[in-house]
């Protein structure tokens, strides 16, 4: 088992998180942001780590190396805004997908407009929002449930008093992890554009 610590990310490290986020897909195949493929995540999370608003906790080893991560956003409409403001960047980061697989348009449209004021909503739009929480396979995964805790010792400290976060139901051990052992209250659930079964929970602090 390797030694692992734990920091906040910075910009320079955008990189090394796409690298950690697009091996998810060693296990899970599924996902919108997995299909725009690599430079899209390292855009992605050049523009995530330039945020104020956002929180984003690395796990280190010995060599250095981010294994995981757990990224949370202190107010997710400032988020949604500071993306639609590199939208532009983005929509370029995702073209070279988009020319590899041109079925890939539609859903692209959909995330483009659930930006826009309107009712089409994938993830929680507002409050404070746990995103992602990935961790590479060849680690201990573990330690991940350590990362976890500190982020949510981490938002304690801040003063939040509750924070929400998304589960795709065809992910069996996180959903029922956050179920069953965390004890997240359950919200609502949606079936996105690609078929997947959604669940937004709460968790109080």
């Amino acid at each position: 088992m390797s030694e692992i610590r734990y920091r906040l990310a910075k910009p320079s490290d955008a990189k090394e998180i796409a690298n950690v986020h697009w091996h998810v897909r060693d296990r899970y195949t599924k996902g919108f942001f997995l299909s725009l493929g690599k430079g899209f995540l390292k855009d992605y999370y050049k523009v995530i780590l330039n945020d104020p608003w956002e929180i984003v906790i690395c796990a280190v080893n010995e060599n250095g190396k981010i294994v995981g991560f757990l990224s949370s956003s202190l107010n997710a409409d400032e988020r949604y805004k500071n993306i639609r403001a590199h939208r532009l960047s983005l929509g370029w980061a995702a073209v070279k997908a988009i020319i590899c697989h041109p079925n890939l348009l539609p859903l692209i449209w959909n995330r483009y407009r659930m930006l826009g004021d309107n009712k089409s909503q994938f993830v929680r739009r507002n409050g404070v929002r746990v995103g992602y929480w990935c961790w590479l396979k060849t680690d201990d995964s573990l330690k991940s449930v350590e990362l976890g805790q500190i982020n949510w010792e981490i938002l304690r400290a801040f003063g939040v008093k509750e924070y929400f976060f998304e589960v795709d139901k065809f992910n069996k051990a996180v959903y029922k992890y956050n179920l069953k052992i965390v004890k997240a209250e359950p919200i609502e659930e949606i079936t996105l554009p690609d078929g997947r079964v959604r669940v937004l929970f709460r968790m109080k602090m």
